[in-house]
């Protein structure tokens, strides 16, 4: 009789726990996505902003920051939204599903949005493709189209935003105009990778005109200034920034950036995957250029160790997406079961954008006599090279500036294989002596010995083996130097190094020689060590071009500087994407000729729910 009580509470309970169960496990997996209006409805209040923000602000050198009312905007201003241009992606576009793909490059050492120590190459993925820029180039049109900013103005060298009123971080806080004055102070205190600098050489002001507009004067007037001025900027909200401090980069290493784009870095398998989740009530998936991208619910990362496992991961369903430049491997899988069957389509097209100057750098610090650079451009058989890589499917790159229509050069000088040509460089560099294994001396017995360095993988080994070996049949030794990539990329940055395999991602919209060229440029995006009047002055005349024209004729004189002061040999183009995928992932048809679908997110999943 004692236990009645408790029976009966349980008798009374148990039809309720029933009850609950029931609903719990009719509940959905997975909800659509409510609209981003409802989010815009009740946002998280604004943090504040330091309060000696404006102040230090003030006594930064190399760009004026200053506040000013609302009411001081002109009224005047001629506004641009850009509502002409088409929307990106496709309307078919399918929301929801995880899409799949695989990454090269090391693992991210860290999370930092910016300020890393080291270049972190997954970075790019995780911010550069997410982050919604004021305005950005449409990749097909090439004009601007509205992002974090709805409207934009141009007014000489003065470039006006108006940023959106819903625009919001992934955290639910409302993006202000001081908040891209807080960025750039953040990036002037936390240095390394050069935005701060970059943003002095190419900006002499910026005025932020209330909670919502914001106006950036340029050094110069130009072409496109509204996308110029656009890179230039980042926000950054104060509230996750606010233990911002000089140990920001061990502080900060492991927390996760709020963001104004689609997705923000979610599940992280150390050393395997990482996840971009799409945050809930996007601020901009409702907007007419956005509507249909970002469409998977999640992109998952994972980091493998060639291609060959890529490959197989593909094959057994583990990847739903793999972009290859190895094309003969993309060639065979034609005659593979799950091709002839459909599960796995094969694609390529060609693109038009900036191409990566892949290449070797010859560094003029370490490698002073120009006789002895010309001698190693001729010595390198890099036609032969690329030839057996790609067997005929990747086009030579014959100049610096590639992928930029009109403003491309037409035609650079190059240098081509000449062993003769190469010896009477040697010679003239004073290497006029045979040593018993074939390679040349100087009368007093120095060898005629270089190295290398480079990121080690299967096609990067190959070809410099053929560059090794056709330089020794002209005499000259190049000592292989493998190392990983922090590692290369640091002996890059310290500049010592002789010769390395090299490319950096290119400028966008407009091409900045400047940063590679320059007798100021610094790091690992100038690996030449370049101090030349002739080059300095090519590069001041980019900077000033008022017009593409002047623009043009002053980059096809700055591709000419390159071959004659002999510090880049060029490899190959990579203006073609080759694509294997699951049946389930599908892109815009045609897939574009203009841009990187995978880049840009305008996949979709077959799964993923109604358009």
């Amino acid at each position: 009789m004692k236990n009645r009580p408790g029976l009966l509470l349980i008798l009374i309970l148990l039809p309720l726990l029933l009850v609950a169960a029931g609903v719990w496990c009719a509940a959905p997996d997975a909800p659509p996505r409510p609209p981003a209006a409802d989010v815009a409805d009740s946002p998280r209040p604004a943090a504040a902003y330091p309060a000696d923000m404006w102040q230090q602000l003030s006594r930064l050198p190399g760009l004026r920051v200053r506040r000013a009312p609302a009411d001081a905007l002109p009224a005047d201003l001629a506004w641009q939204s850009g509502a002409a241009e088409p929307p990106l992606g496709s309307p078919g576009a399918r929301k929801g599903g995880v899409v799949r793909l695989c990454s090269v490059g090391p693992f991210p050492a860290n999370w930092l949005a910016f300020g890393s120590p080291m270049p972190q190459f997954f970075h790019t993925n995780a911010f550069v493709r997410v982050e919604l820029p004021l305005v950005q180039q449409h990749p097909a049109t090439k004009h601007p189209i509205p992002g974090v900013a709805q409207a934009w103005a141009v007014r000489g060298r003065t470039v006006f935003f108006r940023l959106h009123p819903a625009a919001r971080y992934s955290n639910g806080r409302p993006v202000r105009a001081a908040d891209y004055a807080l960025g750039a102070w953040l990036r002037a205190r936390a240095g390394q990778d050069g935005a701060w600098d970059s943003l002095c050489r190419e900006a002499e002001e910026l005025c932020v005109l209330g909670e919502d507009t914001l106006a950036l004067t340029l050094r110069h007037e130009g072409p496109l200034a509204e996308l110029r001025a656009a890179v230039l900027l980042h926000a950054a909200e104060p509230g996750f920034y606010a233990d911002f401090g000089a140990d920001y980069a061990e502080r900060y290493a492991r927390r996760i950036p709020p963001t104004t784009g689609a997705y923000v870095i979610g599940r992280i398998e150390q050393g395997r995957m990482v996840e971009l989740r799409h945050v809930p009530h996007w601020w901009a998936e409702s907007l007419p250029h956005r509507r249909f991208t970002c469409n998977a619910e999640s992109v998952e990362y994972h980091f493998l160790t060639d291609e060959a496992q890529a490959w197989e991961f593909l094959r057994r369903g583990k990847l739903d997406v793999l972009q290859t430049r190895h094309v003969p491997s993309w060639l065979r899988l034609a005659g593979d079961p799950l091709v002839e069957s459909g599960r796995i389509r094969l694609r390529s097209f060609r693109l038009e954008y900036p191409l990566p100057p892949y290449g070797i750098a010859l560094n003029t610090a370490t490698l002073p006599q120009l006789e002895l650079r010309r001698g190693l451009l001729q010595a390198m058989d890099m036609p032969r090279a690329v030839a057996t890589l790609f067997r005929g499917e990747t086009a030579p790159l014959h100049t610096f500036t590639a992928g930029y229509g009109a403003l491309s050069p037409v035609s650079t000088p190059t240098y081509t294989y000449n062993p003769a040509a190469a010896r009477a460089c040697f010679a003239r560099a004073g290497y006029t002596e045979t040593g018993a294994d074939g390679i040349l001396r100087r009368p007093g017995g120095a060898r005629l010995s270089v190295s290398l360095c480079y990121v080690p993988s299967e096609k990067i080994s190959t070809l410099v083996g053929i560059l090794c070996r056709s330089a020794a049949a002209c005499g000259a030794e190049i000592v292989p130097e493998p190392l990983p990539w922090q590692l290369c990329a640091q002996k890059v940055r310290a500049r010592h190094h002789q010769l390395t395999f090299w490319a950096t991602v290119p400028a966008t919209p407009l091409p900045q020689p400047r940063r590679y060229f320059h007798s100021s440029a610094v790091g690992d995006e100038a690996p030449f060590a370049l101090r030349d009047a002739h080059m300095d002055n090519a590069l001041d005349t980019c900077a000033t071009a008022r017009d593409l024209p002047t623009l043009a004729a002053a980059l096809a004189r700055v591709d000419s500087l390159v071959h004659t002061l002999a510090i880049w040999l060029p490899a190959w183009r990579e203006d073609k994407v080759y694509l294997a995928h699951r049946s389930r992932i599908h892109f815009p048809d045609p897939p574009g000729d203009h841009y990187d679908a995978t880049d840009n997110h305008t996949y979709w999943c077959e799964e993923g729910g109604s358009p």
